[in-house]
C-alpha cells in the first residue's frame, strides 16, 4: 500500500519536473501574513493581495474549482483555485498536487458565497513535494490518543483498520506514535501543542532562576565518574584515550564545583540516563533542571518551587487546578509537609520515632522487606503505602540520614536529613537537599556507599575523591533542588505516560 502510494506521488514528481517545476526549488519563499491572520484579520485583509507558505492538509474539487486548506503554524486558511482565473496551475495542480505538499500561494483576500475567508490564487509554487501522505482523514485528527479511548471508539477504530478505511499500525499503536512523532503532529494539532507548552515552561523556569541571581551553565555529559544520584548508569567508550566513560545521571556534583568557584547560584537544564527499567513515569533518557542557590536551604526551595510551579499554571493553563486522569489537582500554595516517618505513621501504624532497630528489622521481615538498614527499610515502606496516596501537591521531608548521602543532617532531629521530595498524583516531581557541605562526613558518606555497593546494590553511589577535594577547598551552605520537566509536562497536559511528552523516546528499530 505504502509502496504503490511512493510510486504514485513519484510519477508526480516527475510529471511537474517535465514541466519545468522543481518539485525541491532552492528558492525561499515570499511570505507576506501567517494564514490565521486571514481570518482573524479579515476585516483588514479584504481585497489586499497576500503570500502564504504551508502543508496543503486538505483537497476539495468541484468541477473546475478546487478548494484546499493550507497550513502553517499558526492554523490553517482556505485557499480558493479555479480553472476560470488560471487555467495552466489549475491543471497542474490537479494533476501534480497532493495532499501533504508544502507550497506558497499568492492571491486576494475575499469571503466565498458561503462566508469563508478565502485568499483566491493568482499564482502557485511548489515548495517540497511529498512522497507519502502524511494526514488521516478529519474524523480522525481530533480522535482521542491510545490509553484514553472509549471502548467504542476502540471498536470502531479495530472495524476501521480492518476494512482498509485507515491503515493499521500508525499512529495508533503507542511505540510507532513515539517513532514517528511527526506524523503525531500532524494528525493531532494537540500534540503540537503540548510541546509548545513545554518549550514555555522551560523559558518561565530560566526566567525566574535569573531573576533569583543565578546563572545558567553546562557540565559535561560524559565523564570517568557518575554520581549526584542513586542510579545505575550507561556506559561507552572514549577511543582516543582509551577510557571507559559513563553517561550522567546527575549533573549534581559538578553544578557544586560552581558554587566552589565562587557562583552563588547556577542551574541547568540537563539530559540524564539512568540504565533502568521504563514504566508509565520513567524513561532511561529525561530532563530535569537543577538548581543550587547559596545561603538557601530545603525551606527556601519549598517556597520557591510550590509558587513556580503554581504561577506556569495560571500563566499558561490559566489557572491553578488540574485535572489529571480523573483526580482534580490543587497547586495553589500552600502545599501540604508531610515528614516521612508521619506518612509511615498515617498509614501503616509503624511510630519509627519510637521503635527499637530489632523491632524495626522484624517489621521487615513481616512485610517481605530484603534490607538490614533501618532508613531504608523505612523507605521501603514509605513507597509501599504512602507515596501512592499522594495525590494532591505533598513535600515529603526529613528523610533517614542513611538514604542520602549528600544532604546535611537535620539542625534539630538526629539521625534524619534536611530533604525533601515533593510528589502529586502519586509520582516524585522534585527532589532537593539542604546541600552536605563538610567534606569530613561526604567522604564517610561515600564509604558507606562503596559498602551498600559491595553487598549487591548496583545504585549506590561511587566515591568522587575529586568532588571531596572540591569541597575542602570550601563550599557555601546551599540549597539544592531538581525538577522533572517530564512528569511536570505529564500533569499539566493530562497525559498518562511519559513517552507522551518526550517528543523521540527510545525504541526498538522499526524491522
Amino acid at each position: 500500500m505504502i509502496d504503490d502510494l511512493r510510486k504514485a506521488r513519484l510519477d508526480k514528481a516527475r510529471y511537474l519536473e517535465s514541466k519545468g517545476i522543481n518539485p525541491y526549488p532552492p528558492e525561499p519563499p515570499t511570505r507576506t501574513n501567517f494564514n490565521a491572520e486571514v481570518t482573524i484579520n479579515f476585516g483588514q485583509l479584504e481585497g489586499t493581495d497576500v503570500s502564504l507558505v504551508g502543508r496543503v492538509v486538505n483537497i476539495r474539487k468541484h468541477g473546475k474549482v478546487a478548494f484546499f486548506d493550507l497550513r502553517d503554524d499558526s492554523g490553517s486558511v482556505q485557499i480558493f483555485l479555479s480553472e476560470a482565473d488560471n487555467p495552466a496551475q489549475f491543471y497542474t495542480f490537479s494533476r501534480g498536487y497532493d495532499i501533504g505538499d508544502f507550497i506558497a500561494v499568492s492571491g486576494s483576500v475575499f469571503k466565498t458565497r458561503s462566508e469563508q475567508p478565502s485568499v483566491r490564487v493568482t499564482e502557485l509554487t511548489m515548495l517540497a513535494k511529498s512522497l507519502l501522505q502524511p494526514m488521516f482523514p478529519p474524523e480522525y485528527r481530533e480522535r482521542r490518543l491510545v490509553g484514553t479511548e472509549t471502548q467504542a471508539e476502540i471498536d470502531r477504530r479495530d472495524i476501521d483498520v480492518k476494512n482498509g478505511v485507515i491503515p493499521p499500525d500508525v499512529l495508533l499503536n503507542p511505540d510507532t506514535r513515539s517513532q514517528q512523532r511527526y506524523l503525531d503532529m500532524l494528525a493531532h494539532r494537540e500534540i503540537i501543542e503540548r510541546f509548545k507548552l513545554r518549550s514555555n515552561m522551560i523559558e518561565f523556569m530560566r526566567q525566574e532562576f535569573r531573576q533569583r541571581d543565578c546563572w545558567e551553565v553546562e557540565t559535561p555529559i560524559v565523564d570517568t565518574q557518575y554520581g549526584g544520584a542513586s542510579a545505575r548508569p550507561f556506559t561507552t567508550h572514549h577511543n582516543a584515550r582509551d577510557l571507559e566513560l559513563y553517561l550522567r545521571i546527575s549533573n549534581e556534583l559538578y553544578l557544586k564545583k560552581y558554587m566552589v568557584g565562587g557562583l552563588e547560584g547556577v542551574f541547568e537544564f540537563s539530559r540524564d540516563f539512568r540504565n533502568e527499567g521504563e514504566d508509565w513515569k520513567h524513561n532511561p533518557e529525561f530532563t530535569q533542571v537543577e538548581l543550587y542557590k547559596a545561603y538557601a536551604d530545603y525551606r527556601y526551595m519549598m517556597d520557591m518551587s510550590e509558587k513556580l510551579m503554581s504561577d506556569i499554571a495560571q500563566q499558561y493553563l490559566h489557572t491553578t487546578t488540574l485535572n489529571y486522569q480523573g483526580h482534580e489537582i490543587n497547586l495553589a500554595a500552600p502545599w501540604r509537609r508531610l515528614s516521612v516517618y508521619e506518612g509511615i505513621l498515617e498509614k501503616t501504624g509503624y511510630d519509627f520515632d519510637k521503635l527499637s532497630t530489632d523491632e524495626i528489622l522484624q517489621i521487615a521481615k513481616n512485610e517481605d522487606i530484603y534490607e538490614a538498614d533501618p532508613g531504608y527499610i523505612a523507605m521501603e515502606l514509605f513507597g509501599r503505602y504512602v507515596e501512592p496516596t499522594l495525590i494532591q501537591p505533598t513535600f515529603v521531608i526529613d528523610y533517614p540520614q542513611s538514604t542520602s548521602p549528600l544532604t546535611k543532617l537535620h539542625r534539630c532531629k538526629p539521625g534524619l536529613v534536611e530533604r525533601f521530595e515533593c510528589y502529586v498524583a502519586g509520582m516524585e516531581v522534585m527532589n532537593c537537599y539542604t546541600e552536605l557541605n563538610d567534606p569530613r562526613l561526604q567522604r564517610a558518606n561515600f564509604e558507606a556507599e562503596e559498602s551498600r555497593k559491595s553487598a549487591g546494590d548496583q545504585e549506590a553511589m561511587n566515591t568522587d575523591d575529586d568532588f571531596i577535594t572540591a569541597m575542602e577547598y570550601g563550599m557555601p551552605p546551599m540549597g539544592g533542588i531538581g525538577i522533572s520537566i517530564d512528569r511536570w509536562m505529564m500533569l499539566y497536559s493530562n497525559s498518562n505516560h511519559i513517552r507522551e511528552v518526550i517528543a523521540f523516546p527510545i525504541q526498538r528499530p522499526r524491522r
